[in-house]
């Protein structure tokens, strides 16, 4: 390819309101157009290759896999369409299919028990692990609040446009976000003493109260009121959590079976247990009210909680005895420090960029089959989604971008248009890197050659051949993948270069 014929805007600083490095670094090089204001870009033909890369080599891991790689315009409803027509046995399958844009590759497939659709979709999600691998880059995996779906993620820069807060267990290599599992709580061995009540003026918040009662955010107790609206009905429930955990939304609406839940609102807790916000507890609740309890509240005593009338607190309240539910749930946020739900390490806060994720469907897929014993079955069906952006930016976001998703393996670079020499030996030595069938990308334009080699460490192509003032003696200077640089004759450039790029 030309580089004169094709667009290619490099730049020597990318403008500074781009947040995200990778995004920066790849607009200097003249990859992408970023617009900052969406967190979005447009591929230049150069991204538009490295993208390519990308997808071929998940294309050939999925083959690889046993999918079947195609041009479905709807993968999950035309997967499901053909099936239908192809399979008739258990023994046709597993059937999974592979396909996508420059964005975004979909996967979606059948088995004929769970455990083997299980196992296609781990292969799917292997397939983003080993292309980190490839780039040499650290993956984590974890899960979804319900345990229906798994992913893969990648760390990124704080200012990434596709990352988000979470965090990772550096020992096991898990990853999750604040609706992840939390782990079961360690037992609670305290010895029980008198509950009793103490006037707390002012103390409607948790950090009033630990002031005045001295105790820290741990020794509470807080009862939020949450509204679950769900096919038209609104139900108000009371969640208790110790003071230092926060009640996460996502988690609270798994549980209540997937309605939309909200704080309650000053009336609604007013029609529900009366004027008492701020001073709620969970010991002598009205019994129509349904109560949801964290797991580290289970068993927990001696906690400070409200007393259920203004200016009050309870001391000492205790599960079992005080008050209790057969409601209890992991319903709190995961937070840093907490230990990893794998093996127990604690976790600390990162930056991930999800770059693959999919789940497992119950037997009703629509598809049929005959089983091995005759009987007539439904097939369980996954699917799965592979973003490549984010995968892109985590491969060329570095100083040099891994030589096995490059859009060239050699960059030949005429540094003068006026030297008649190196413009030959440049032309020529491209014809014959291309011969041996790698992907050439010959500098021809009439620029500076101090223009030319910024330019070429930007585009960071494993090798680069310098056409120059010596092309005469048939002599270009390399510029090896390991960053060094010599010269060579020619004719040893060209198969040198070659075995470099094999």
């Amino acid at each position: 390819m030309r580089f004169s014929r094709t667009l290619i805007p490099t730049t020597r600083e990318a403008p500074k309101s781009i947040s995200d490095p990778a995004v920066a670094r790849l607009t200097r090089a003249g990859y992408l157009i970023p617009d900052q204001e969406k967190k979005a870009f447009s591929l230049l033909p150069m991204g538009v290759l490295l993208c390519e890369r990308v997808i071929s080599a998940a294309a050939g891991l999925a083959r690889e896999a046993g999918f079947h790689v195609v041009g479905f315009e709807d993968l999950a409803g035309d997967s499901l369409e053909i099936s239908q027509k192809l399979v008739k046995s258990y023994r046709q399958l597993p059937l999974s299919f592979f396909g996508g844009d420059l964005r975004r590759w979909n996967a979606s497939g059948f088995a004929a028990d769970r455990d083997s659709a299980v196992a296609v979709r781990d292969d799917f999600l292997g397939i983003a692990s080993e292309i980190a691998r490839m780039a040499g880059l650290t993956l984590f995996e974890g899960e979804t609040v319900d345990g229906a779906r798994k992913y893969v993620s990648l760390p990124c820069d704080k200012g990434s446009w596709h990352g988000r807060s979470g965090f990772v267990c550096s020992s096991c290599g898990w990853c999750g976000d604040d609706a992840s599992p939390v782990s079961a709580p360690r037992p609670f061995l305290k010895e029980e003493a008198p509950l009793g009540e103490v006037e707390t003026p002012g103390a409607d918040t948790i950090a009033e109260l630990c002031r005045q009662l001295g105790v820290g955010p741990s020794g509470t107790l807080k009862t939020m009121f949450y509204a679950a609206e769900s096919a038209g009905n609104k139900e108000i429930v009371a969640v208790l959590a110790r003071g230092d955990h926060q009640i996460n939304d996502r988690k609270l609406s798994h549980v209540l079976g997937g309605g939309v839940v909200r704080f309650a609102d000053p009336l609604e807790i007013r029609e529900a247990v009366g004027d008492l916000a701020g001073y709620l507890g969970p010991v002598g609740l009205p019994p129509a009210i349904r109560v949801f309890a964290d797991r580290h509240v289970e068993g927990c005593c001696n906690l400070a909680a409200g007393a259920n009338r203004p200016g009050f607190h309870l001391l000492n309240a205790c599960w079992g005895r005080d008050f209790k539910t057969d409601n209890v749930e992991d319903i709190v946020s995961l937070q840093e420090n907490f230990p990893c739900p794998l093996c127990g390490v604690e976790i600390k806060p990162s930056h991930l960029a999800r770059v693959s994720i999919a789940g497992v469907e119950p037997g009703s897929s629509n598809l049929s089959f005959q089983g091995d014993g005759g009987s007539t079955r439904a097939a369980f069906r996954w699917d799965g989604s592979l973003c490549i952006m984010p995968l892109v930016l985590a491969i060329a976001g570095g100083e040099r971008i891994p030589a096995k998703f490059t859009p060239f393996d050699v960059n030949v670079v005429i540094a003068s248009m006026q030297n008649d020499d190196a413009v030959a030996l440049g032309h020529s030595m491209a014809e014959k890197l291309e011969g041996k069938g790698l992907r050439v990308l010959i500098d021809d334009r009439d620029e500076r050659a101090g223009v030319k080699f910024s330019d070429a460490e930007l585009l960071c192509v494993p090798v680069t051949i310098v056409a120059g003032r010596e092309a005469a003696d048939g002599i270009v200077e390399v510029w090896q993948p390991d960053g060094s640089r010599g010269e060579l004759p020619a004719d040893a450039a060209v198969e040198q270069t070659a075995r470099w790029v094999r």
